[in-house]
């Protein structure tokens, strides 16, 4: 951990007029934990990270002393990725807790337009999608800590990758078929009025959709 970040969370727990007690109560972590995160003793996890910048309103940047200004932009994965290696499990951390964010945030914008849009079909659709893919990576992410599904999953691994793969397509092919031939009359989206209306979601969704087209245009030479 970065030696500005004890400073920095004992200024802001002293700028609400807390004591050590009362911000280990609110964060739900011990008061000598929260004294050894202070003075540099021990680095701490990605919750602690987290409800700290939400609950101070900072961003994840400052908290880590990468910015002066409390305000700043949060820090996008590509910035991680192009960091140097050293502290590991800070730095994956962080970039776990970026990019959480992200995808969270880019979410809240796709429910608040189908909301909006008001089609049921379309709205099924792409929860299924989003509930295959997370499934789907949620079967790859267990298997690494774990040999045995039972409890967990009931199908079985076999195949099953390539019938979500072909779930996945499906429903794309559906929402895809859907806004083909429902155009709404008088619905205009472009980037200031997202902005407008979401605020720092879309700065989210914004980074996100960078980093998805920097990502194609890598693997595929777009």
């Amino acid at each position: 951990m970065n030696k500005e970040f004890g400073r920095i969370i004992t200024n802001l727990r002293k700028s609400k007029g807390l004591n050590q007690k009362e911000a280990a109560e609110i964060f739900g972590i011990s008061q000598s934990l929260l004294s050894h995160y202070e003075k540099g003793i021990r680095e701490c996890g990605l919750s602690f990270l987290d409800k700290a910048a939400d609950y101070y309103e900072v961003s994840v940047d400052y908290l880590l002393g990468r910015t002066p200004n409390p305000s700043a932009e949060k820090m996008v994965a590509e910035d991680i990725s192009e960091q140097n290696s050293d502290n590991v499990s800070m730095k994956s951390n962080t970039y776990c807790l970026i990019n959480r964010k992200l995808i969270t945030s880019s979410a809240s914008i796709i429910y608040s337009l189908l909301a909006e849009i008001n089609n049921k079909r379309l709205s099924k659709y792409v929860t299924d999608y989003l509930s295959v893919a997370e499934y789907k990576m949620f079967r790859s992410i267990f298997s690494i800590g774990s040999n045995d599904s039972e409890g967990v999953f009931e199908l079985d691994d076999l195949s099953i990758d390539s019938y979500c793969t072909s779930l996945l397509a499906l429903n794309n092919a559906k929402i895809s078929d859907i806004a083909r031939n429902n155009k709404i009359e008088g619905k205009k989206l472009d980037a200031d009025i997202l902005s407008e209306k979401f605020g720092d979601s879309f700065t989210s969704l914004h980074h996100l959709i960078k980093n998805a087209e920097k990502a194609l245009a890598q693997n595929f030479k777009l």
